[in-house]
């Protein structure tokens, strides 16, 4: 019987791990937890990963906390990001809490999970009390030396506020609070959080003596090495009001032909024996794309449901635009938004031909590409 620790390596989910990941995963089952930002009313493609790993460890017997950042997300997290964030406003964080709240229950299914949100407890804090209680343990000079702090200091001009650089405590505290409260003993997330996560694992040990752990998976990244996510700019929402789930559909469709065996792996619950076989079809006839349209309508069935990923394999279903100029058919984006994306090489029609000018003609037949994942055809 496979362990979920080989489960995780096979399908390429482990990344940092504070004890041997065995020790983590298959011994004693463990209380997890995962801090979800509710900086926006939808996930994206990259925490759909996430939230594939936290089905693997329930379905092997270890219990879930999601964790919803009510509280730290009205501070903003550095990590992974190369500016500063725009902090919300409390009415805005609140219905992001609750329209995430509904998104994690339908993709999580039947799933029985722990769901907290640290406004509960940050909010009540006493600054003086947390700086003599927990700030006591955390060294400046380590605190700069993480990934998340120091890649800003070192590559912004902006550098990072007093606000974001606390951010590492608070999540220390969560750990703590959840480690008090719920007997949680093993915090997981993406790379890009192993430095507020390790930190808690020290903040427990310091202040109560116990072991606790944690685990990271690497994060999804573009061709450019920017993660999936809503600051970069390039995020591939699981909400269909966001990405419609034909546009979701063709996102997947369109991966490169050496990326797809790991989105496979990673974005789908396919069987390894499945993924291979669809993979040696792949090999055998590359213009075929079965690989990219397994893992397409996987995925979207995965996210919507299997009525929208069979529309969405129907082109019929793409949106559609008059022949004419760019700037005539494209109606949903402004002018100059459609003359930026022009200019940055991001829009391109037929097999991948960048149009250069908003006034190029675009004729009928013609499917225009905008971006990663936004698709017309032109009649």
């Amino acid at each position: 019987m496979t362990t979920l620790s080989e489960l995780l390596r096979e399908r390429g989910y482990v990344y940092q791990h504070s004890s041997p990941v065995e020790e983590i995963t298959d011994g004693p089952k463990r209380m997890l937890y995962l801090g979800v930002d509710p900086s926006a009313d939808s996930m994206h493609a990259g925490q759909l990963m996430g939230t594939l790993v936290l089905r693997r460890f329930v379905e092997d017997g270890h219990k879930l906390i999601v964790l919803l950042g009510g509280g730290t997300g009205m501070i903003g997290d550095p990590g992974g990001k190369s500016d500063e964030r725009n902090l919300l406003e409390k009415k805005v964080l609140e219905s992001n809490t609750e329209a995430l709240r509904r998104q994690l229950k339908q993709l999580l299914g039947g799933v029985d999970f722990v769901m907290v949100n640290n406004a509960d407890w940050l909010g009540g804090l006493n600054y003086l009390e947390f700086l003599r209680d927990i700030g006591k343990h955390f060294s400046v000079n380590e605190m700069i030396k993480r990934d998340s702090v120091r890649l800003r200091l070192e590559a912004s001009e902006q550098g990072i506020s007093y606000t974001e650089f606390s951010y590492m405590l608070l999540q220390a505290y969560d750990f703590l609070e959840l480690h008090t409260r719920h007997g949680c003993d093993l915090q997981v997330g993406g790379s890009d959080q192993w430095g507020n996560i390790v930190s808690g694992v020290d903040l427990i040990r310091r202040k109560t003596g116990d072991k606790v752990y944690a685990f990271s998976w690497p994060l999804l990244a573009d061709k450019t090495g920017k993660k999936f996510g809503k600051s970069e700019g390039n995020a591939v929402w699981l909400s269909g009001q966001k990405t419609s789930p034909f546009d979701f559909y063709q996102f997947w469709f369109n991966v490169a032909d050496d990326e797809v065996e790991e989105f496979l792996l990673k974005m789908t619950l396919l069987p390894k024996a499945e993924i291979d076989k669809v993979m040696a079809a792949q090999k055998a006839d590359p213009a075929a794309r079965a690989a990219q349209k397994k893992l397409a309508y996987e995925v979207t069935a995965l996210v919507h449901d299997a009525q929208e990923a069979e529309k969405a394999k129907d082109f019929k279903n793409m949106p559609t635009v008059p022949a004419g100029k760019l700037r005539d058919a494209i109606t949903d984006l402004s002018t100059s938004e459609l003359r930026r994306l022009v200019e940055q090489g991001g829009v391109s029609v037929g097999n991948g031909e960048k149009i250069s000018s908003i006034d190029a003609q675009v004729s009928s037949g013609d499917i225009i590409r905008i971006g990663k994942n936004k698709f017309y055809q032109v009649l």
